[in-house]
């Protein structure tokens, strides 16, 4: 806890120097009011243009099924009298009745039609079929205008007659060609409203809290920066800060916990001497744990944890070194790999914990029967390596013998004597390590196959196989590799 605080002290030491040394004018200190009105005002605008829109949405909607339904009812005003007219062929009263509905608002253009389809009379401006929008002129002569703002649309209506005794006769049909813009026109007005209405409030509402985040915000933060730039260690012991501000607030309580750190620094500095001196005794203690430790990493990383043999992964690092070694220097390198006969029998009869027995036992024997030279490790499983550098076909099947002898006559716990077999492999010019393991693979499985309790030397690798350069086979090659030569062993 006392190195974090002195680690604390430095980098509040080092900030309150570099903001005296670059100390800003009051002036500078209103930008923090600044972008939190643009904040608040931001998000105010940003919701207020939403709200509009609504309103100004539903308003349209409501103004456009207003002139819908005013369309709709004047069927029932014009329609008897147009009827009328067109029963009566009556141009006069007809062309009245057209020019009286133009002057509705809701109505931009009215014509009427015969039984035939053909149009009689018309007035205003008219969209035909093919969306062209044409307006009557004098002589009822037709001139093509541009479309308006709005979308628009018409209403037709059938005209029929009922004579005295109740017959009915189709005269024909009028239509009302209308337009959405006629609703936008009657809401125009509310947005204008709506905008000077939104304005005068967001202005005064700005003025009002700017003035309060100046109040509240700003003048607290000015002297908490002002306080803070001028401590450093040797004005710990000066007076709290105190903020001048009504109310209480969470800047208040910032105050308090920077009071209350400046006293638990100052305590701290006491303390500081006495910890640095245990901190360094401590680090030579350390150092010396992490070594010994990195040690016991690493051998723990290159052993097996069941037997105390190198694992795979050592033995592939020492089999790598001695092959280059052996290149290099033109020496004999040979591989013999030992596998326990019917392992599997010694589990299934007298459990793992045993079989782990035999196995530590089986690894012992071969530790105190191995040259000093020689790498001893677990390949896996019951299977065990040994790397013999400077040792060659002959020598290497030798000592496979003697080591088979010597577990053929030994006790293993709770089991008796147990038999391995053995199968050797001496590393040929140009191959890989990756097929000298294979060959005393294939010459392990022909001891399998031939009875087991044996030692199988395997041949060098024929001449006209494509043998790769050494490390760079790939482990389907060794494959393939051991398989040709367990094929050609066999034969």
């Amino acid at each position: 806890m006392a190195l974090r605080t002195m680690t604390f002290l430095g980098f509040l030491r080092a900030s309150f120097r570099r903001g005296a040394s670059e100390h800003r004018p009051p002036a500078q200190d209103r930008a923090l009011a600044v972008r939190l009105m643009r904040v608040i005002f931001g998000c105010y605008i940003v919701v207020a243009v939403g709200l509009t829109a609504v309103q100004m949405l539903v308003a349209y909607r409501a103004a456009s099924h207003r002139l819908q339904e005013d369309v709709a009812a004047l069927q029932r005003t014009f329609s008897p009298g147009i009827e009328d007219a067109m029963w009566r062929y009556n141009a006069e009263v007809l062309r009245g009745i057209l020019a009286g509905m133009r002057e509705i608002p809701a109505v931009v253009g009215v014509e009427v039609r015969d039984e035939a389809g053909q149009r009689v009379q018309a007035v205003g401006t008219l969209t035909e079929a093919s969306g062209e929008v044409r307006q009557v002129g004098p002589g009822d002569a037709f001139r093509p205008v541009l479309r308006s703002f709005g979308a628009p649309f018409s209403r037709t209506f059938a005209l029929v007659h009922t004579d005295g005794n109740g017959r009915i006769y189709p005269v024909g049909s009028w239509t009302v060609h209308s337009d959405d813009s006629i609703a936008i026109e009657q809401v125009k007005n509310t947005l204008y409203v709506i905008l000077i209405n939104s304005a005068i409030k967001s202005l005064m509402l700005w003025f009002i809290f700017y003035a309060v985040i100046r109040t509240i915000v700003g003048r607290p933060l000015t002297q908490i920066r002002d306080y803070l730039a001028r401590i450093d260690a040797d004005t710990l012991g000066a007076p709290p800060l105190v903020i001048e501000a009504g109310g209480r607030h969470e800047l208040h309580a910032l105050a308090d916990a920077l009071n209350t750190m400046r006293a638990r620094l100052r305590r701290s500095f006491e303390e500081n001497a006495a910890l640095m001196r245990d901190l360094r005794e401590m680090n030579a203690t350390l150092k010396d744990r992490i070594a010994e430790r990195t040690r016991d990493l690493e051998a723990l990383a290159h052993t097996d944890l069941l037997t105390g043999l190198f694992n795979r992964r050592k033995l592939d690092e020492a089999l790598a070194e001695e092959a280059e070694r052996a290149e290099r220097n033109d020496a004999p390198l040979s591989l013999i790999l030992g596998d326990v006969d019917n392992f599997k029998s010694v589990n299934d009869r007298h459990g793992h914990k045993v079989g782990d027995e035999v196995l530590v036992a089986f690894a012992a024997l071969l530790r105190d029967a191995v040259r000093p030279t020689d790498t001893l490790g677990r390949w896996g499983g019951e299977e065990f390596m040994l790397v013999c550098p400077g040792t060659d076909l002959a020598g290497a099947t030798a000592l496979a013998e003697r080591l088979r002898q010597r577990v053929e006559t030994t006790d293993l716990p709770e089991v008796g004597t147990r038999t391995c077999s053995f199968g050797v492999a001496t590393l040929a010019p140009g191959e890989s390590t990756d097929g000298l393991v294979a060959r005393a693979d294939a010459a392990l499985y022909r001891c399998k196959r031939n009875g087991r309790n044996r030692v199988e030397a395997s041949l060098a690798p024929r001449l006209d196989a494509a043998v790769p350069e050494r490390g760079g086979a790939s482990r389907g090659d060794a494959v393939r590799m051991a398989s040709r030569s367990r094929d050609d062993e066999a034969a």
